[in-house]
């Protein structure tokens, strides 16, 4: 007799900052860090700075990607990571009910109700990005720093700021958990999102930003956008369509 091939789970990535979240917790999370006494200033106040570079147009994004994750990890150097473990649950509790987009909740609850796995990727440190998890996500992901028996060593694993990276962090999960990039959906709010957004099958952009809205129109891709967050109940409707037919 003739075996059937099981079919592969659908899946669902989101980006955070940006797309769920106001703001970004790679820069938010080292000032609250330094706020405590636990860093110096010094390494947000870089953070900070390099970031208004970029919006100013003083900057490119590579290069406020690649400087922000290791500005971090040099800040965390020679901790404990259970401290900054500690450390991020305390600012997530206070910073995930003050920053989340009022679309967010419902928009996962929908869409998890819809796909049999539901991921958070982001480029913000897993530290604090998982703490998330509670919104209802299966897997949480976040860029990755180096430690040897429990203390920083001030070197970055993996920067998923990096669009590549984080597309490539995508990859990998599906492959582990089973999931054909032919049945999933991303969400994304900027062009660095791309990356993962050309992957999969039903990519979305979330408010996106001009370049990322260039994509979306030159590629037939669907956007929410701020009217359409507003009011949900249609984009909703067409998710759970678009969904169920992957």
């Amino acid at each position: 007799m003739k075996r059937v091939k099981p079919v592969q789970r659908r899946c669902a990535f989101f980006d955070v900052d940006g797309t769920l979240l106001e703001g970004f917790i790679i820069q938010s999370f080292p000032r609250f860090l330094a706020d405590k006494g636990f860093i110096e200033a010094a390494y947000p106040n870089k953070i900070d700075k390099i970031i208004s570079d970029y919006h100013s147009g003083e900057a490119a994004y590579r290069e406020v990607a690649e400087a922000v994750p290791s500005f971090y990890a040099s800040a965390l150097k020679g901790r404990q990571m259970n401290d900054v473990k500690t450390w991020a649950r305390k600012f997530m509790k206070a910073y995930l009910p003050k920053q989340i987009f009022p679309y967010s909740k419902q928009l996962i609850h929908h869409v998890r109700n819809l796909v049999d796995v539901t991921i958070a990727i982001s480029g913000s440190p897993l530290e604090a990005v998982k703490e998330i998890r509670e919104l209802g996500f299966d897997s949480v992901i976040g860029s990755l720093f180096e430690e040897k028996n429990g203390i920083y060593t001030g070197r970055v694993i993996a920067n998923l700021i990096l669009g590549e990276e984080k597309a490539e962090f995508a990859r990998k999960i599906c492959e582990e958990l089973d999931v054909d990039f032919s049945r999933t959906v991303a969400f994304g709010d900027t062009d660095q999102d791309e990356a993962l957004l050309s992957m999969v099958s039903l990519p979305i952009a979330i408010n996106p930003n001009k370049r990322l809205k260039d994509i979306c129109t030159s590629r037939g891709w669907r956007s929410l956008e701020k009217e359409d967050l507003n009011d949900l109940n249609k984009g909703i409707k067409w998710l759970k369509h678009k969904i169920k037919s992957l």
